[in-house]
């Protein structure tokens, strides 16, 4: 990762991701389909990658040893597990706002330390006795008039010297999310009626910039560290690129179409004819998926 410089730092850096082998959505509620942690876990280690990076710079940053951490949005418990890793002697709980998510990272990661809870990250409050709140690609699932104000709620619960450290994926502009507004809103097929007329949109809001976030941030932490990277996942192919993001960003188009599989065919296929325009395919067949994400960490002060 490129050199953070205190307070203000913005580095993008690129990584090249080896040949291959949402979380959570506030907005879900109980008659939409439910996540797969089988399908989000099958790019089990690039997903992990960002967790591993961001882990890794507090690690770096004087948090030594932490004695309670909650991890917002901990989705099937790789996160939680990767804390765990770091700091073993920590009580850490996973807060998960999909049932299923939350029984499989129960049962495969509950106990010795790990709990794992059903929480929506706009209600949780953190116990004042928090060292470190933690989250991995959940915020950016929050309406922009809603985000910005969840997390500062969350800042000023940490206890002095907390801190709180998240990602998210920052690709509003990137041809794979652009691909899905245009296909629903503009692409004529026997999907477009389920995209006509939607009080809740099925695109995600744009990440704020990093001024907006340093702005916002600022008054209520001792410190702020801001740093953007772009990861570069070589899948399988563009149908791979479908399989990433239909536990993430496509899930809420998919789940409009959910009744109606003859539109979700003609969708899917439509979406993949795009990918193909935007995403040339390498000498070996495999394709290069771009993947920006936005990492901020507030330091709150002793005082």
């Amino acid at each position: 990762m490129a050199a953070i410089a205190r307070i203000t730092a913005f580095a993008k850096t690129t990584r090249l991701a080896p040949c291959p082998p949402r979380t959570m959505a506030t907005s879900t509620t109980s008659t939409k389909p439910d996540w797969s942690p089988e399908k989000y876990l099958r790019f089990e280690a690039p997903r992990g990658r960002p967790i591993n990076d961001l882990i890794s710079f507090l690690s770096r940053s004087g948090l030594s040893q932490p004695q309670r951490i909650i991890d917002l949005g901990s989705g099937p418990g790789n996160s939680t597990i990767a804390l765990k890793k770091q700091w073993p002697g920590a009580q850490i709980t996973g807060v998960e706002l999909s049932p299923a998510m939350v029984t499989a990272a129960s049962e495969k990661n509950g106990g010795e330390g790990i709990d794992y809870q059903a929480g929506d990250v706009k209600d949780f409050i953190a116990s004042p006795d928090t060292d470190l709140i933690f989250s991995n690609a959940v915020f950016h699932w929050l309406r922009s008039s809603e985000r910005i104000a969840t997390i500062v709620q969350h800042l000023k619960r940490l206890k002095p010297g907390g801190l709180l450290a998240f990602q998210v994926p920052d690709n509003f502009a990137e041809p794979s999310h652009r691909l899905m507004r245009d296909t629903a809103y503009h692409s004529p097929g026997p999907w477009a009626k389920y995209f006509m007329g939607q009080d809740q949109k099925p695109e995600l809001d744009p990440i704020e910039s990093v001024g907006t976030w340093y702005n916002s941030l600022k008054p209520h932490c001792e410190s702020v560290e801001i740093w953007h990277t772009t990861y570069h996942h070589i899948l399988e192919g563009h149908e791979a690129i479908v399989k990433w993001f239909e536990t993430t960003g496509l899930k809420p188009y998919l789940d409009l179409l959910e009744q109606d599989e003859a539109a979700k065919k003609a969708f899917l296929e439509q979406y993949v004819r795009g990918l193909k325009r935007e995403y040339p395919t390498l000498a070996d067949g495999r394709v290069v998926l771009h993947f920006p994400r936005l990492f901020v960490v507030g330091f709150r002060g002793k005082a």
